[in-house]
């Protein structure tokens, strides 16, 4: 499996699987790709060259640490360790792209994700707070990676 920077030759399979997995249309999930393509906030994870998962994410989201947008895999590629192969690139990359003085990536996930906390904790993310019916009124799960700690 190769995980690497979506490109616009990504664009029509990867946003398939987003509509898939819960926007509203194909279009839509092409126009936020798109826009992440061009500010290289996205991967794409391949295996023989088709898409099985995509993460999204923001730069300096807040206090220069960048945030987890979105991670998405295939129906048929999950519980294969896609979602951790991108979390890997997203924190190897967020290292990076952090200044110094803030030591944290960040991600969140809804109360009621248990396959999204497990994947987060099982990856070195840690709670570090809940806002309250945040999405579409569940509680939403706020994590943080630290990237100063020794793999």
């Amino acid at each position: 499996m190769n995980i690497i920077k979506t490109q616009k030759k990504h664009l029509h399979s990867a946003a398939k699987i987003m509509e898939e997995a819960y926007y509203d249309s194909i279009t839509e999930a092409k126009k936020e790709l798109a826009r992440k393509i061009r500010s290289n906030e996205s991967f794409v994870a391949l295996e023989e060259n088709n898409v099985v998962g995509v993460l999204i994410y923001a730069k300096s989201y807040s206090h220069y640490a960048n945030y987890m947008e979105d991670i998405i895999v295939a129906k048929n590629w999950r519980r294969k360790g896609v979602a951790k192969k991108l979390i890997e690139k997203y924190v190897d990359v967020s290292k990076k792209q952090t200044p110094k003085k803030q030591k944290y990536a960040l991600s969140s996930t809804d109360v009621s994700n248990k396959t999204s906390i497990n994947m987060h904790v099982t990856c070195g993310f840690k709670e570090i707070g809940r806002m309250k019916k945040l999405h579409y009124g569940k509680d939403e799960i706020f994590f943080a990676y630290d990237l100063r700690k020794k793999e």
